[in-house]
C-alpha cells in the first residue's frame, strides 16, 4: 500500500533507541494527539537535526493510510527547552507529566487544550519557580478537561482550610506562591491518589 506524506508539529514526549539504525520518537501534536515517528540515526558529520526531550518540532512523515505512525523525512527544531535540565525536580515532574500524556491519549475535542497545557507547564518548569505547584495545576486541569468532576467530587469535600490551600496553588502565579514546597508535595500526593482511585487516568 502506498504511503502518504504528512506535515505535523509537536513536542517530543519521549525518545528511545530502536535497534542500531533508528530512534523512536513519541510526540504530542496539537492537531493529531499522540504520534510515534521513526527517525533514522544520521551519519557522522551529518547536519540532520536530532531532537531532544521536550523540543518543539516540525516534521514531514511518510505514513501508511489510517496510521499515526510514520518515518521522518524532514525535521526542524522550532524550540529547545534546555532550561529544564537545570532543575532535577522540574525535569522529573515534566517527565512524569509526559509519561501520563503518553498513557492517556487526549480526546479528539481536547487535543489542542492538552497541548497548550503541556506548553504552559514546560514554560513554567523552565523558570524553575515552584515546580511542584506547576505539576499540581497541570494534573488538576488535565483531569478536569477529561470530564471528571474533580472540583465537586474532590475539592468541595475538603475542609475549609484545605480548600484555601488548594485554591491558592491553583489561582496564584507560581512565581508568587508562598506555600512551603512540602505542603504542595502533600497535595500532589493526595491529588494523585484521587486520580488513581476515582478516574480512569493512568499515572
Amino acid at each position: 500500500m502506498a504511503g502518504r506524506t504528512v506535515q505535523i508539529s509537536g513536542i517530543i514526549l519521549k525518545k528511545e533507541p530502536s535497534g542500531e539504525l533508528f530512534f523512536r520518537l513519541y510526540l504530542l501534536s496539537p492537531t493529531l494527539g499522540n504520534v510515534m515517528a521513526m527517525l533514522r540515526r544520521p551519519k557522522r558529520n551529518s547536519k540532520f537535526p536530532i531532537p531532544d526531550l521536550f523540543d518543539q518540532t516540525e516534521m514531514v512523515l511518510e505514513q501508511k493510510e489510517d496510521s499515526t505512525f510514520g518515518f521522518v523525512k524532514e525535521l526542524k527544531i522550532v524550540k529547545q527547552r534546555r532550561g529544564l535540565a537545570k532543575s532535577f525536580i522540574a525535569l522529573e515532574l515534566a517527565c512524569e507529566l509526559a509519561n501520563m500524556l503518553l498513557k492517556n491519549t487526549p480526546k479528539d475535542t481536547e487535543v489542542e487544550s492538552t497541548y497548550q497545557l503541556l506548553e504552559r507547564g514546560l514554560e513554567a518548569w523552565e523558570k524553575r519557580l515552584n515546580p511542584e505547584a506547576v505539576y499540581f495545576k497541570c494534573l488538576f486541569l488535565f483531569a478536569r478537561d477529561e470530564g471528571y468532576p474533580i472540583k465537586y467530587d474532590w475539592f468541595e469535600k475538603l475542609s475549609h482550610h484545605d480548600r484555601i490551600e488548594v485554591a491558592s496553588i491553583l489561582n496564584t502565579p507560581s512565581a508568587e506562591l508562598a506555600l512551603n514546597p512540602k505542603v504542595v508535595r502533600k497535595w500532589n500526593d493526595q491529588l494523585k491518589h484521587y486520580v488513581q482511585h476515582y478516574t480512569d487516568i493512568l499515572l
